[in-house]
């Protein structure tokens, strides 16, 4: 639950167990003969718990952000290679029209996959000498962390490229009537969807892992850790 409330109880519920746990081992291990008071000093059991709860609460909130930072990078993988399969739709929903639409739309298509294609090259290139340049982070700025910006742009172009392309070719209905452009359009959608259902995942992934790399007590190590705060898509 994420209710404060609740976890301020949940917190102070631990912290009463684990004092517990060392009454119990400071009573174990002492040698002085004292039935009441055998804590190494007055209180050291609740120091010790709090202590306790500390350690825990940060191995969960680790364990979790590099968990987190691993289904970031799977998601991030996932969105690119389907980016990949809708880039190739569009370039044979050009290579079909080519044979079929007047010239004006045909050069239109062609222009827009160019303009395209020019795009995904310019951030190849980029990508490329920013890996150089910082070879030492290049895994770090592969997945939706600072110099990925460029793809998150080529992402956009992509998106309005195909939205530009099939609004196009739908106003024509002698075009929409060829079974395999319909086919073709209809598949292109469909990878469309599932693009953005993989970048809602992904962008729920990023706000869980922020929000838990500026969570106390891990927030405190977080820079001496590496984790960084991540982009949103």
């Amino acid at each position: 639950m994420n209710n404060p409330l609740f976890r301020i109880i949940r917190g102070v519920f631990i912290i009463a167990f684990l004092t517990m746990v060392w009454l119990v081992i400071f009573s174990a291990i002492d040698t002085s003969g004292s039935e009441i008071d055998y804590e190494p000093f007055q209180g050291a059991s609740i120091v010790f718990a709090v202590l306790s709860y500390i350690i825990i609460v940060f191995l969960f909130q680790y364990h979790k952000v590099v968990n987190l930072k691993e289904s970031i990078k799977s998601s991030y993988s996932a969105i690119e290679i389907k980016e990949q399969y809708v880039e190739k739709l569009i370039i044979q929903l050009r290579e079909l029209t080519d044979k079929i639409v007047d010239h004006e739309l045909k050069m239109s298509v062609r222009k827009n996959v160019s303009e395209l294609l020019e795009e995904k090259k310019s951030v190849n290139n980029l990508t490329n000498d920013e890996n150089k340049a910082n070879h030492s982070e290049s895994k770090r700025k592969s997945y939706g962390e600072s110099g990925n910006f460029s793809k998150h742009e080529y992402s956009t172009k992509l998106e309005e490229t195909k939205n530009k392309i099939i609004e196009e070719i739908e106003r024509d209905t002698n075009i929409t009537a060829d079974q395999s452009i319909k086919d073709l359009i209809a598949e292109i959608k469909e990878s469309e969807v599932l693009v953005a259902n993989q970048k809602l995942y992904y962008n729920e992934m990023v706000s869980q892992y922020n929000k838990t790399i500026y969570s106390l007590p891990l927030a405190l190590l977080r820079t001496t850790l590496g984790h960084s705060e991540i982009n949103y898509l």
